[in-house]
């Protein structure tokens, strides 16, 4: 089991105050003094109670490509971090004008792993669905990233994730800790998924964590890890040949880099982290420090790797003609269950819940 993490135990209190106003929150709409919308068709929520860090984005790709095999999938996201306001059809949109400051970085990066799905952000998440369904109507269910706390909606599944090095179960409430809520939150959770396991199957004790989550016998456990594929070029200074014999420059703006890191050590020679805090908005004069740092490796060859979501703001139209210069290579991640087994009991609970809701 992961170690605990440092609470700010001056903070106990405050956090104490800000857990029980979620807590009520949460109950006045489960006794229905709030109202919440309840939409027509399967929307699937994939959500946490901490803050950020969890793997959301991937996990909603696996969702889509799952799903997109005998459905018609739209995706809807918040779009955290982006400078526009109200709803945007990322499908709509002219690519020259399409940015991780229109969308968001995360909601981009699934755009163009799914470009022929309906993909748009909206902080309204009904108004979201009822302007996505209108586009497409043939859509059948609906990908909901980063919604658990959005009582007003009431999504027909809602997949709580939390991260296996920093479990909520060792957190509290904001601002003494990470968490949106208190941990009984998750008892109206349908399913519960512990990500980013780095250990083997064996040594994960099932038994131990469903105590610790103080889960329900009926509510679904499961474990997923990150699958790291080969480094992918994508500029023209970028080439696969460069990679031998060349040393890595690791650029991150992603909350948990430590896991893509210690990956890269055991491959490449990585000589050097640049770590931004997640979804940073790079500027003109950073790439310039990066494109030093690269160029300048005194005789050895350097590449530049870093995470698509990090690419997905490189992109930017002001920092394009600086990243075109560097050899930049991204490494894909694809989340994939501990077991077979596993994978198909997740599986068949999602294609079963959506044909159930289909009918």
């Amino acid at each position: 089991m992961s170690k605990p993490f440092k609470i700010r135990r001056w903070l106990v209190p405050a956090g104490w105050v800000f857990g029980n106003v979620a807590r009520l929150r949460r109950k006045l709409y489960e006794k229905g003094v709030l109202q919440s919308y309840k939409p027509q068709i399967p929307v699937i929520c994939v959500g946490n109670i901490a803050i950020g860090g969890t793997g959301k984005t991937p996990h909603a790709g696996y969702l889509m490509e799952l799903l997109s095999k005998h459905h018609h999938v739209a995706m809807l996201s918040r779009g955290y971090g982006r400078k526009s306001r109200g709803y945007v059809l990322a499908n709509t949109t002219p690519t020259e004008k399409l940015s991780a400051d229109l969308i968001g970085d995360e909601p981009l990066l699934l755009h163009y792993r799914f470009p022929k799905l309906p993909l748009a952000v909206d902080g309204d998440r009904r108004e979201g669905v009822i302007k996505l369904c209108e586009y497409a109507p043939e859509t059948d269910v609906v990908v909901m990233d980063d919604a658990y706390q959005h009582l007003n909606f009431s999504p027909t599944v809602r997949l709580v994730l939390t991260e296996f090095r920093r479990p909520y179960f060792k957190d509290y409430p904001m601002p003494a800790g990470r968490l949106r809520e208190f941990p009984d939150a998750v008892s109206v959770a349908d399913a519960v998924i512990v990500t980013k396991v780095d250990a083997p199957n064996d040594e994960v004790d099932r038994d131990e964590w469903r105590r610790n989550l103080k889960i329900r016998n009926d509510q679904p456990l499961f474990f997923t890890h990150y699958r790291y594929a080969s480094p992918e070029p994508v500029t023209e200074a970028a080439n696969l040949q460069m990679l031998e014999n060349s040393k890595v420059v690791l650029l991150t703006g992603i909350a948990r880099p430590l896991p893509l890191l210690e990956h890269l050590q055991q491959h490449y020679d990585v000589c050097q982290h640049l770590d931004f805090p997640d979804h940073h908005p790079y500027n003109k004069f950073e790439l310039e420090q990066i494109n030093r740092i690269v160029m300048s490796g005194k005789g050895e060859k350097r590449v530049l790797f870093t995470t698509e979501k990090d690419w997905m703001r490189l992109q930017a139209q002001k920092l394009q003609k600086d990243v075109s210069l560097l050899p930049v290579f991204i490494v894909p991640i694809q989340v994939d269950f501990l077991s077979e087994s596993e994978k198909l009991e997740f599986n068949n609970l999602i294609e079963n819940h959506v044909r159930r809701i289909k009918k």
